[in-house]
């Protein structure tokens, strides 16, 4: 459905902007490059973002917060990783049972 006929705006291109960090009415129309028109959009916008956001808290207090990104640790060689015992070397035969 179409939030903005004067610069052909639809709900998924207001969506889009909005997951894309747009948290204000404001910023979303400058990220969908709205240009002055009849202004009949900008009560929907408000609206859009209001429940977005409204969305989104609801979502953080359930899920306790968005997590922090930590970086992964190097893994550790470990002395059980590497071979014991003998190991035959490359292009000869195991030995065999006689």
């Amino acid at each position: 459905m179409y939030v903005c006929i004067c610069n052909a705006i639809t709900e998924d291109d207001v969506h889009g902007c909005m997951a894309s960090g747009c948290t204000t009415a404001k910023a979303v129309k400058s990220a969908c490059g709205f240009k002055p028109g009849c202004g009949m959009c900008t009560k929907r916008i408000h609206t859009m973002v209001s429940e977005y956001r409204t969305a989104n808290e609801l979502a953080d207090a359930l899920t306790g917060g968005p997590l922090a990104l930590t970086a992964v640790p190097e893994p550790v060689p470990s002395a059980a990783s590497e071979p014991t015992g003998p190991v035959a070397a490359e292009g000869t035969a195991p030995p065999t049972a006689a």
